[in-house]
């Protein structure tokens, strides 16, 4: 019987390489195929990652026997538009996901503010103390961040060259992210603190 918690599932040395190899994978295969046929490059880079996603998410549950609903939602939104991509030719499935994505969870976490469901502190409150109205100023920050970088990918996609968009993609977002998340330590730290710190 499989006594792991999903608590200890997370600090699996491979967690990393579980949740962006799929991704990395992506763009060393976007890569590849853009010497011989850069036309078709990022179709064939979107089968790779639909496929390692699901490779990913199954592989997860057989080792733990548990897998979190947001890792489950992510992985069945990449594989959904990778292979649309795929299996259709079309690149505007896979450059707009991240845009329906980011839209989607910004409307989600600020939503969940007005319903009295804090998306955020559901997340983070076995790491992070906050009185529940900070919670929810920290839940739509993460919101406005969240239409944000819909609005950013809008614009990148739309502008710039493939590559440029698969490179920012991979190495840009990951970053934007942390930026972000260590800006809210202040606000966290002021008005709450973290647990275990």
């Amino acid at each position: 019987m499989n006594n792991e918690t999903p608590k200890s599932a997370s600090k699996e040395p491979n967690k990393f390489l579980l949740d962006f190899g799929p991704l990395l994978a992506f763009f060393v295969a976007f890569q590849y195929f853009k010497r011989s046929n850069p036309d078709e490059a990022m179709v064939w880079a979107a089968g790779v990652l639909a496929v390692l996603a699901a490779i990913a998410l199954s592989y997860s549950w057989l080792k733990h026997r548990y897998l979190s609903p947001i890792l489950i939602l992510s992985t069945s939104l990449v594989v959904f538009f990778a292979g649309l991509t795929f299996f259709t030719g079309d690149k505007k499935f896979l450059f707009m996901k991240p845009t329906i994505v980011n839209a989607f969870f910004g409307v989600g976490v600020i939503g969940g503010v007005f319903f009295k469901k804090n998306v955020i502190k559901l997340m983070m409150g076995e790491a992070i103390e906050l009185p529940d109205v900070k919670w929810n100023t920290l839940a739509i920050r993460w919101g406005l961040f969240f239409f944000a970088m819909a609005i950013l990918n809008e614009i990148i996609w739309r502008n710039f060259s493939e590559d440029f968009w698969v490179k920012f993609k991979v190495f840009g977002f990951l970053p934007l992210t942390l930026i972000f998340t260590l800006i809210q330590l202040p606000f966290i730290q002021k008005h709450g603190s973290l647990k275990g710190a």
